[in-house]
């Protein structure tokens, strides 16, 4: 019955169990769901895109990134495939710390291969240079993934969009 028990709530969150009896371990893949769900974007980019980019693993950030992925942030150019976004990754890891970052999704919706998600954004990146906030930056604002399954059934982020809300003085 406990074993019963065990794989059954790993069928329901998708994991992989290591049930040890007769002191041999056995290894029981649980396959995933394919729907992509806010927890599971939300998971994925608290553990795949904000860790890596506030430690600055800009190799690690971008393989949550489709190979054709593009970035759409404030003021700045598309960022194109992996190439632009790694120079964006890059310049981030030289230039800035980022002290704080965090993701609020609060929207998803999937459609075939494709989701979209949405939500908020609060961040705080100072310039190394000179120890202020970068200007520019209000700190906050709205994102809008739009996320691709691929051949493996993972999902990867297709389009990052993020703009900041306005300064609350006015800039």
């Amino acid at each position: 019955m406990r074993i019963t028990f065990i794989l059954a709530a790993a069928a329901l969150s998708g994991c992989a169990v290591h049930l040890k009896t007769d002191n041999v371990q056995h290894n029981i893949a649980v396959t995933q769901s394919e729907e992509w769900t806010l927890a599971k974007a939300q998971h994925a980019i608290d553990t795949n895109y904000i860790a890596p980019f506030k430690a600055g693993k800009v190799e690690q950030w971008l393989e949550i990134f489709d190979k054709d992925a593009i970035g759409l942030h404030n003021r700045m150019p598309a960022m194109e495939g992996k190439e632009g976004l790694r120079g964006f990754g890059r310049f981030v890891a030289q230039n800035l710390d980022v002290t704080a970052m965090s993701v609020k999704l609060t929207g998803l919706r999937q459609e075939g291969d494709l989701a979209y998600s949405w939500g908020t954004y609060r961040s705080s990146l100072i310039m190394r240079s000179n120890g202020l906030q970068m200007p520019g930056h209000s700190g906050e604002g709205k994102v809008f993934f739009v996320w691709k399954k691929q051949a493996d059934k993972s999902w990867k982020i297709a389009a990052d969009m993020g703009n900041d809300l306005p300064a609350p003085n006015g800039n």
